[in-house]
């Protein structure tokens, strides 16, 4: 059996965390994408990567990257979007100086592995990317599995 010390006690503790969790709601400010800076994680999970003159360029959730080998489709990359609510139209695979832009900007919302990205192939064998733990623009075999986020362009 609780006495009514203890009973007491428990409500000033809980009153106490309330008056926290108060203040931190009074301190709270959501991030929109016109109150945004370059790095901010939107409320959908897109991060900022730039933004200018009423147009922002925006990098796909982490939890939507796939893994896989290059094509000109990247499918993959598109169902996943689809699959958690995102409107697939909206996006596009980057180019590798976007890619280059971001891992300038924002590369620890990104793997240390190599980014596929939608530049012009390489060679019948080959495509180009950029490799995330030192940012160096390269080309691979496109049968490697490697990784691939999207990107989108909306205005604010």
């Amino acid at each position: 059996m609780t006495s009514k010390t203890q009973l007491e006690s428990k409500i000033q503790e809980l009153e106490s965390e309330l008056k926290t969790f108060k203040e931190q709601l009074n301190n709270y400010k959501e991030v929109t994408l016109e109150t945004a800076s370059v790095g901010d994680v939107l409320e959908d999970g897109s991060i900022v990567l730039k933004k200018e003159n009423g147009l922002a360029l925006l990098v796909a959730p982490k939890s939507t990257e796939v893994k896989c080998q290059w094509s000109k489709e990247f499918s993959e990359v598109f169902d996943k979007l689809k699959e958690q609510g995102f409107n697939p139209s909206q996006w596009f695979v980057p180019t590798q100086e976007q890619l280059t832009l971001a891992y300038n900007f924002i590369s620890h919302h990104f793997d240390d592995n190599f980014y596929w990205s939608s530049t012009e192939e390489f060679s019948a064998a080959c495509a180009s990317g950029v490799l995330y733990t030192n940012g160096i623009e390269g080309f691979s075999s496109k049968a490697s599995i490697f990784c691939v986020r999207a990107f989108r362009c909306v205005t604010y």
